[in-house]
């Protein structure tokens, strides 16, 4: 039996629980989708497994040398990440 008194409180209350906890998650979507775009983190698979190559930032000025030689374009909004999939033998280090 549902006190009168109380029960527009307690469904007030209960807003206010389920708001929070959906702003909770979203902060979380929103932190998942800022390290996913992260240009130094790349996602690379393998033929049995997937792993996580972090660039150092020595390689990183290769490419930037390698891409200033070559005359190769990025695409825009991507970055190292498409030239690792692109060039998976990785030519700046040769």
């Amino acid at each position: 039996m549902k006190n009168p008194l109380t029960f527009h409180v307690e469904s007030s209350l209960g807003a206010v629980f389920i708001s929070l906890l959906a702003l909770f998650f979203i902060g979380l979507l929103f932190i998942a989708v800022k390290n996913f775009e992260s240009d130094i983190d790349i996602m690379t698979t393998t033929s049995n497994s997937i792993k996580t190559a972090r660039v150092s930032e020595p390689e990183l000025v290769l490419i930037r040398e390698w891409l200033d030689m070559s005359n190769v374009e990025i695409p825009e909004g991507s970055g190292y990440k498409y030239l690792v999939r692109k060039y998976p033998n990785k030519p700046w280090l040769d």
